[in-house]
């Protein structure tokens, strides 16, 4: 439609952008406003004048664009109006109130997210009891995040729904669990296993499986686990190590109880249940009335993980146990939405140094 316009018109509409962005001030706003669609002498003034001389079969497409450059006009200045005043009032606001006989505001100090100083004190925890920290990386292969951990190959936690897989690379994926932290540390020791006289450790670190977002749930989260391997090693170890663990963490009259579950990497598995923390046991909201809530998952190294990692089992034996960090959190807090950990509201994160 340019066409039917005239050069300097087309010109004006072109470099309209780059004049407003150019406006410093109201008063400069104000004179290009005038310039642009004032009553009189204006571009669309001008413009309405050529659409009344126009010719009939012009005048229908000449109308569309003239009001199309209008519309660009109108709303780029009354938005850059609005930023200016905004701006203003923001100024004033900003120092109506100063007073200059004040001495100047103290910067906030930034500080550990609360899931990382509880897994630094569940760390600090089991330290005394000779555990060291191993990592792994975030994105694994198959093999260590399942088949090393004895998991089928029918397993729902394979499916793609379950869990997020690289569409480039197929064979790899986001950890679901910690899980092959302990496959890698295996594998990497079996050979000096022995001079070692076992192994002990700790695998904190973040994990992803396809969840919705809601309050007790997040694609996102974090792990804390623990293994031990050693000759001899039984149930009744696995019982005293996370009596002594979870002691140091709710305070020394808590008692746990196990409960037979099933897990494919540990054999016999059992959710690990703390008494209730928040009521003595007496029964609350948290833990539902019951007096107990669930806290962990563990049980005695299957065999074929050893296997898996060329360990003997004849030989060796351990258990393993897995805990949610968010999950320790929340009950520690009294928190009823895991969303709070991630949404880095300065106030919330603030009120959660009760978890220190």
């Amino acid at each position: 439609m340019d066409h039917l316009l005239p050069p300097d018109i087309v010109e004006a509409g072109r470099t309209f952008p780059s004049a407003l962005a150019a406006c410093s001030d109201l008063d400069t706003l104000l004179r290009l406003k005038g310039a642009y669609v004032g009553r009189e002498g204006s571009h669309a003034a001008r413009l309405m004048d050529l659409l009344k001389l126009a010719p009939k079969e012009q005048k229908r497409e000449l109308g569309a664009a003239i009001n199309a450059l209008k519309q660009q006009w109108e709303e780029g200045l009354k938005s850059r109006q609005a930023e200016m005043e905004a701006r203003k009032r923001s100024r004033k606001a900003q120092t109506a109130g100063w007073d200059p006989s004040l001495p100047p505001p103290v910067p906030a100090q930034g500080a550990l997210h609360p899931l990382n100083r509880l897994m630094d004190r569940l760390v600090e925890v089991f330290r005394p009891l000779g555990f060291h920290v191993e990592e792994g990386p975030e994105i694994e292969t198959e093999a260590h995040n399942f088949d090393g951990l004895n998991i089928p190959e029918d397993h729902p936690a394979k499916a793609s729904s379950d869990t997020f897989y690289l569409a480039a690379h197929p064979d790899l994926l986001l950890r679901t669990h910690t899980s092959p932290v302990q496959v890698r540390t295996l594998l990497r020791v079996a050979q000096d296993l022995g001079a070692r006289g076992g192994i002990r450790f700790l695998s904190p670190g973040r994990v992803y499986r396809k969840d919705e977002i809601d309050p007790t749930h997040s694609p996102m989260f974090h792990q804390v686990e623990g293994m031990l391997v050693g000759h001899g090693i039984g149930m009744q170890h696995l019982k005293g190590t996370l009596e002594y663990a979870l002691r140091a963490l709710f305070g020394p009259h808590t008692e746990i109880r196990l409960r037979p579950s099933y897990f494919p990497f540990v054999e016999p598995g059992c959710e690990v249940d703390v008494s209730c923390p928040l009521c003595g046991a007496k029964g609350c909201r948290v833990c539902k009335g019951s007096g107990w809530v669930e806290i962990l998952g563990a049980g005695l190294i299957h065999p074929k993980v050893l296997e898996y990692a060329g360990i003997d089992p004849a030989e060796w034996s351990g258990w393993a146990f897995g805990m949610g960090v968010e999950r320790m959190a929340m009950m520690l807090s009294q928190t009823p939405d895991l969303r709070l950990f991630f949404e880095n509201d300065q106030r919330f994160l603030k009120a959660m140094g009760g978890l220190d």
